[in-house]
C-alpha cells in the first residue's frame, strides 16, 4: 500500500481558516482582527529510553471533534493529508478541539454528537476496538485560544494510547530467549488519560499475551509487545530463556501497579555474576506524568503540551492507502 511520510519538524499542520465576521459577531477573535491561525499537530515521542520503530507511527484515519461550553458541536471525519497538512475550517475562535488517529472503527463521533454527549462523559469514553491485536491509537486536545497577530501558531500533541515493552539482554556468555509473556492484559482502555492515573474500564476483559520467538533472541530487541494503558492488577512479566546452553528457565517479575500510555518499559534480563542467579529486572524509564483531561482541568493543557514537546519529534506516517 502506498504511504505518505512526513518528517515531524513541521509535522502535521492543521490550517484553521476563519471566515470574516462582523464586529458584533461572537467569533472569539481579539478585538476586530480576523486572520488565519495555524495549528500544528505533533506526534509526541515516547516517554522513556528508546527510539520509535518502524510501523508504530502509521496512521490509517484521522478525525476530530469540537466541544463548546461542554457540548460537542462539530465533527470532522476522514481528514485528508494534503501538502503535508490536515485543513479544518472553523467559524469561531472558541472551544476544545480533540484529534483522534486510528479510532474511526471504534469511535463513532456522529453518533456521539447526536446523543448529546457532554464533555465530561466524552473524557470517560472507552476505546474497545475488539479483536486480540492492540490498536495503536493516538489522541490530543487543544484549547482554542485567541492569539496576537505576531504569534498565531497553536499545537496539538498527539500521544499514543499504548505502552511498549522492550527487551534488553545484559548477560555475559550465551543466552537464548524463547518467550516473552504478560498475564491479564486489558483489551480496552480509556480514550484519554484519567485524573487519577492509569485506570482500566470497570468491565474490562483481560487475556494473556505471549510472544514466541521462532528464532530465539540472542540480543536485545525493542517493541516485543504493546499493551493499552491500564491498571496492572498484579500482572507479571515472564521470560523463558536458556543460558550457556543449559535447559530453559522461566523467570518472572511483578509489574508496577500502572502501565502508562505513550511510555516505554524496559525488561532487562541479567545473570548475577556473584551467585549465578538469573532474574529479569523490570526498569520503568517513564519520565513524565499524564495530563489531566477534564473540562475543569483544561487550563492545564498548555503547560502539559509544553512538557510533551521537550522530547524529539518522531516520524509520522499516513497509511490510509496502504
Amino acid at each position: 500500500m502506498k504511504m505518505k511520510r512526513l518528517g515531524l519538524v513541521a509535522v502535521v499542520s492543521l490550517g484553521l481558516v476563519f471566515h470574516s465576521c462582523s464586529e458584533s459577531s461572537d467569533n472569539g477573535f481579539p478585538g476586530n482582527e480576523v486572520y488565519p491561525p495555524v495549528v500544528t499537530a505533533r506526534l509526541a515521542a515516547f516517554e522513556g529510553e528508546g527510539q520509535s520503530v518502524e510501523g508504530e507511527n502509521e496512521v490509517d484515519d484521522m478525525q476530530a471533534c469540537l466541544f463548546e461550553d461542554g457540548v460537542m458541536t462539530k465533527v470532522y471525519k476522514n481528514l485528508e493529508l494534503s501538502g503535508g497538512e490536515y485543513d479544518l475550517r472553523l467559524d469561531r475562535y472558541k472551544g476544545n478541539l480533540y484529534m483522534l488517529a486510528n479510532t474511526a472503527g471504534a469511535i463513532d463521533l456522529d453518533r456521539l454528537k447526536e446523543s448529546g454527549i457532554s464533555e465530561s462523559e466524552w473524557l470517560k469514553t472507552v476505546f474497545a476496538p475488539g479483536g486480540d491485536v492492540t490498536t495503536h491509537f493516538f489522541t490530543g486536545v487543544l484549547a482554542i485560544a485567541p492569539q496576537s497577530r505576531a504569534s498565531v501558531a497553536q499545537t496539538v500533541s498527539l500521544r499514543r494510547g499504548v505502552a511498549r515493552f522492550d527487551l534488553v539482554i545484559d548477560v555475559a556468555g550465551s543466552v537464548a530467549v524463547n518467550k516473552f509473556s504478560l498475564n491479564g492484559v486489558a483489551r480496552s482502555a480509556y480514550l484519554f488519560p484519567q485524573e487519577d492515573g492509569a485506570k482500566s474500564p470497570a468491565d474490562v476483559v483481560r487475556t494473556d499475551e505471549t510472544v514466541t520467538f521462532a528464532d530465539a533472541l540472542t540480543q536485545s530487541r525493542p517493541a516485543v509487545l504493546y499493551v493499552y494503558e491500564q491498571e496492572s492488577a498484579g500482572m507479571e512479566v515472564t521470560v523463558e530463556a536458556s543460558f550457556d546452553g543449559q535447559p530453559a528457565r522461566t523467570l518472572t517479575k511483578t509489574l508496577p501497579t500502572q502501565l502508562k500510555r505513550n511510555t516505554i518499559y524496559t525488561v532487562t534480563v541479567r545473570k548475577n555474576d556473584i551467585d549465578i542467579t538469573v532474574k529479569p529486572k523490570f526498569e520503568d524509564w517513564e519520565q513524565g506524568a499524564d495530563t489531566e483531561l477534564t473540562p475543569s482541568g483544561l487550563h492545564k493543557i498548555e503547560a502539559s503540551l509544553k512538557h510533551w514537546e521537550q522530547g524529539a519529534d518522531t516520524e509520522f506516517v499516513s497509511a490510509r492507502s496502504r
